[in-house]
């Protein structure tokens, strides 16, 4: 993966200021019965990194922002080497996206459809229209495990967060409520970006889950208070005042892919044997390669070319 840098002075001071990329985990309770489990995410600078690296507009970093973020969160249950995927398929200009987050706090993925067609300007960060009718889906890889759980339900809201609550409560029968958000200041800046996940465990009642929600639904976004530079268990410590609480664990974040230049080449060179002679006769060159999850591209020469068509045919260049 390419190194991001981001150029903006006036940016990159802000970010200085804010508290470090993260998740917390934690549970919330009244009574040993009657508890949520949930995590409260920072992903202001991971956030910025992926729309460094995949260029993207405001429009574009809203979306695949939130979709980070969302999957984070998702995988606070997840230990070692746990994982999961999200992708949503849909009819609308978004066509779809699909995004990897790991136990460990990395996140990678991408769009399908970049730039998004807009056909005029944004007048809100509503998403729905964007999305129109489409699948979401979710797998999950225990860790050490190869073979996922998977789940999946029809978008309804076209808004992330809330489509992946309702996945939980459709594919898993859990209760959550899922905030994700970004912060835009006056020129675009992403300044703020953070989320929400709370799960009710069993036996919490209907009426503590209902004070819970109140307090969530009467709280500022989290992308606003986090450009404010308000720490996540700030935010936990105002939104639940008088809730027992339980921090969990601590978890560093960030926006990372293990794709690389020889990566890319043992994929080149397990290509068909025909398909290289093809790319070898026809170019062009260098070959340009690009990971779709972030976006570096991976050059290959003539001469790179040959040496890989001269590991998997013992006769030689002349046959070419």
């Amino acid at each position: 993966m390419k190194h991001i840098e981001i150029e903006d002075p006036k940016l990159l001071a802000h970010l200085e200021q804010l508290p470090e990329d993260g998740l917390d985990i934690f549970i919330l309770d009244e009574e040993r019965d009657n508890a949520v489990r949930g995590a409260v995410l920072n992903a202001t600078g991971l956030v910025n990194a992926m729309r460094s690296a995949h260029e993207l507009g405001i429009l574009e970093s809203l979306i695949l922002g939130q979709a980070y973020m969302g999957s984070l969160l998702m995988t606070r249950s997840l230990k070692g080497t746990g994982r999961l995927n999200l992708e949503i398929g849909c009819a609308g200009p978004v066509a779809g996206l699909s995004v990897e987050a790991t136990a460990a706090g990395d996140v990678r993925g991408y769009l399908k459809q970049v730039p998004i067609p807009v056909e005029a300007p944004l007048e809100s960060f509503d998403t729905s229209p964007f999305f129109g009718p489409g699948i979401l889906t979710v797998q999950r890889f225990a860790d050490n495990s190869d073979v996922p759980f998977t789940g999946n339900t029809d978008l309804y809201y076209g808004n992330i967060g809330e489509d992946i609550a309702r996945y939980y409560l459709v594919s898993e029968q859990t209760r959550t409520s899922v905030s994700v958000s970004i912060k835009f200041d006056r020129e675009g800046r992403i300044i703020g970006a953070g989320g929400l996940f709370i799960e009710a465990l069993p036996g919490a009642s209907d009426s503590f889950l209902e004070d819970i929600q109140k307090r969530i639904s009467s709280m500022a976004s989290i992308g606003e208070t986090i450009a404010g530079g308000t720490a996540n268990l700030e935010i936990l410590e105002s939104i639940f005042t008088g809730c027992r609480m339980e921090k969990m664990e601590h978890r560093s974040v960030h926006f990372h892919c293990p794709c690389s230049r020889e990566r890319f080449k043992g994929f080149i060179r397990s290509m068909k044997l025909e398909d290289l002679k093809d790319i070898a006769r026809k170019g062009p060159f260098p070959l340009v390669t690009q990971c779709h999850n972030c976006n570096s591209a991976y050059t290959f020469s003539l001469d790179e070319m040959m040496e890989l068509l001269d590991s998997r045919n013992s006769s030689g260049r002349k046959e070419y």
